[in-house]
Order: structure tokens, then C-alpha cells, then sequence
């Protein structure tokens, strides 16, 4: 017993500062303590973080199942509630009855054939309230997908833009798998090619959209202009829809063949996006238009190129040596554009830039 004792003791002076020490030793084991606490939070929020993951991801696919239940025709609520809701939500699709009861802050559904984007959209007064919190308003650094609050949405008013973020999570949920769309990740069009295409409904009604432009952008004008696309929520006239598709266009990492023009509903996807580190605050934002009434939902793909050189800002420049080469797009992409190219050109608040 004694022996065990003995053998506590001394690894207990390993350890903690003892009278006697010299003062390099003090330093040590404070080192250490230091390290070993460290270590001991990081495990509890790495396990703490797996944990809200897991539960995250059964939450979305039991979510996931009571929309198709409710495609079906099928409801987990009773007859009265569901006529309540559709009294209260005039218009509302059925597949989504249920699901606003759970949270009567849905808005919509986003999904991307084949990824990992298959999440329910939700609303509500601020920009904030969604950023970690799941659908249930429960406490997740995943949080949930959300569209702008600014955007009004009814069942007879749908946005001239209609916004998402979501967060790009490590594990590839949520908004993470949009990253790969930008060529500069892997040096090819080859995910745009098989993913041209974004499913978004309404609880009011779906949608299809076409991708046409992708960009990296960043956020504070401490590292150059940061364009606000983000307060891009309705077009007043012809002339905003312009300036709007012009900066998109110009700082577009791709091409397609998917025209625009004004009066298309546009849909905006952002999420957080770092490759020049953390202390540079970027996002990566995917742009897409609805099918309009009576075209096809096919994409022809073939004529899709990169932008070699598209509008970046200073730090991007300076942490790489390049410079913007200037505007090389097909302004036909986006109609009667050409005719106020002067106009807003002449009217950008960093001239210098461009």
C-alpha cells in the first residue's frame, strides 16, 4: 500500500509545480497542465461535435421521409390539423403539410440530384436565429438552411432573388459539396457537367433552375471591394438586374450556355469558403435561373468553358501575383445587356478595379 502511494507521489510531481522546483521546471509542468487540458477540452468538443452531427443527420432523414410520406398522400398529422394548416397556408403542397407543422418557419425544400443537398429551407426574422439551430430550433453548429429574410415569399409573390446559405460543414453536409463547383478545387468542369441542375420548391409550388455562374468572393473591404450580392433581393428596373448580372458574370469561375434575362427568377446559393486561410472572409456563391414556362429542364452542357481569369479582389491578387485580365464573357449570355454596359460601367463604386 505503501509502495502505491509512493508511486502516486511521484507521478504527481511530474506533474504539478512543487516547492523547490527551479523555475524552468515551474514552467514545464504549467506547459503541461496547459496541454493536457487543452487536449482534454478539444476531445469533449470533438466528441461533443460528432455527436450533434449524428443527430443531425437522423433528424434530416426522418425529416426526409415524412416529405415523401407526404408525397404519397399520407399525413402524420390528423384531418383537422392538416385543414387547419391549409386554411392558415392557402396554397401550401401537401408534401410539405406536415413539415410546417413541426416548423412553421419552412419556406422550402433545396436538393441537388446525387449530393448530399436534400434539406428542408426555413425563414424567419433575422439572418441569425438558423446559423446553429437544426430544424427543431435546437442548439447545432450545422444549423439549417435558410433563405434571407429580406426575400417576401407568398403564395403570390415569389423574390426576383431568392437567397440560401447554408454552412460548408468538414463531414460534406449541408452547403459543402457547392465548393465543388469551382474549377480552381480540382482544375475541371467535370462536377458542373453532371450537376447543371438545382431542384428548389416553394411550399407553394416547385421549381427547377439552371446553373450559370459560381464565384468566389470576399466579404470585408479590408481585402479590396467586396460586392454585396448578398442585398440583391428584388430589381427595381432593368438597370439593377444589369449591374447585378454584370458583377456576377465578371467574377464568374465558369461558363455556360444558360442565357438570363430580366424578369428570370433567380436563385442564390452561398456558403463559407476559406482557401486563403481563415483569417480571410470569403464565400463561394452558385448562381441559377428557373425554367421558365415551356422550356426544357435539359441542360446542354457541351458549351460550358472556365473562366480563365475571372474578378477576384486585392488580397487574392496579392497572395497570387495576377491581376484581373478584364471582361471576357459572351455579353449575349445575359440579353440586351450590351445596352447598358456603358452605363454601369461608368457607374462602379471602384472604378479603378475595372
Amino acid at each position: 500500500m505503501a509502495e502505491h502511494t509512493k508511486k502516486n507521489n511521484k507521478l504527481l510531481t511530474m506533474f504539478i509545480p512543487m516547492k523547490g522546483d527551479k523555475p524552468a521546471e515551474i514552467v514545464r509542468k504549467c506547459v503541461l497542465i496547459a496541454a493536457i487540458i487543452i487536449a482534454i477540452v478539444c476531445i469533449v468538443l470533438i466528441i461533443s461535435q460528432l455527436s450533434t452531427e449524428a443527430k443531425d443527420s437522423q433528424n434530416n432523414e426522418a425529416i426526409r421521409d415524412m416529405k415523401e410520406l407526404n408525397t404519397g398522400g399520407s399525413f402524420v398529422i390528423d384531418e383537422d390539423e392538416v385543414e387547419e394548416i391549409r386554411n392558415e397556408v392557402p396554397g401550401i403542397l401537401d408534401k410539405y403539410v406536415d413539415l410546417y407543422a413541426e416548423n412553421n418557419d419552412l419556406v422550402g425544400w433545396v436538393k441537388i440530384d446525387d449530393l448530399p443537398i436534400d434539406y428542408p429551407v426555413v425563414q424567419t426574422t433575422d439572418n441569425d436565429y438558423y446559423l446553429h439551430r437544426n430544424f427543431y430550433g435546437e442548439d447545432s453548429f450545422a444549423g439549417t438552411i435558410f433563405m434571407d429574410y429580406h426575400d417576401e415569399l407568398t403564395a403570390d409573390h415569389t423574390p426576383d432573388n431568392i437567397i440560401l446559405y447554408g454552412h460548408n460543414m468538414a463531414n460534406g453536409s449541408y452547403f459543402a459539396k457547392l465548393t465543388s463547383y469551382l474549377p480552381m478545387r480540382y482544375g475541371s468542369l467535370d462536377f458542373y457537367l453532371t450537376h447543371p441542375t438545382i431542384t428548389f420548391d416553394t411550399i407553394y409550388g416547385e421549381g427547377t433552375y439552371k446553373v450559370f455562374a459560381g464565384m468566389y468572393i470576399n466579404v470585408d473591404d479590408e481585402d479590396g471591394y467586396a460586392y454585396n450580392y448578398h442585398h440583391k433581393w428584388k430589381f427595381r428596373n432593368e438597370l439593377e438586374f444589369m449591374d447585378f448580372m454584370g458583377n456576377i458574370m465578371d467574377r464568374s469561375a465558369f461558363y455556360t450556355t444558360v442565357d438570363v434575362e430580366y424578369g428570370d427568377q433567380i436563385l442564390t446559393l452561398s456558403t463559407c469558403y476559406y482557401p486563403l486561410g481563415d483569417n480571410v472572409d470569403s464565400r463561394f456563391v452558385l448562381f441559377a435561373r428557373k425554367v421558365r414556362e415551356g422550356e426544357s429542364e435539359e441542360v446542354d452542357v457541351s458549351g460550358a468553358y472556365i473562366n480563365e481569369s475571372p474578378l477576384y479582389f486585392d488580397t487574392y491578387y496579392n497572395w497570387t501575383g495576377t491581376s484581373w485580365a478584364g471582361r471576357n464573357w459572351d455579353l449575349s449570355l445575359v440579353k440586351d445587356f450590351d445596352k447598358y454596359s456603358d452605363i454601369i460601367d461608368s457607374t462602379k463604386p471602384n472604378p479603378d478595379v475595372y
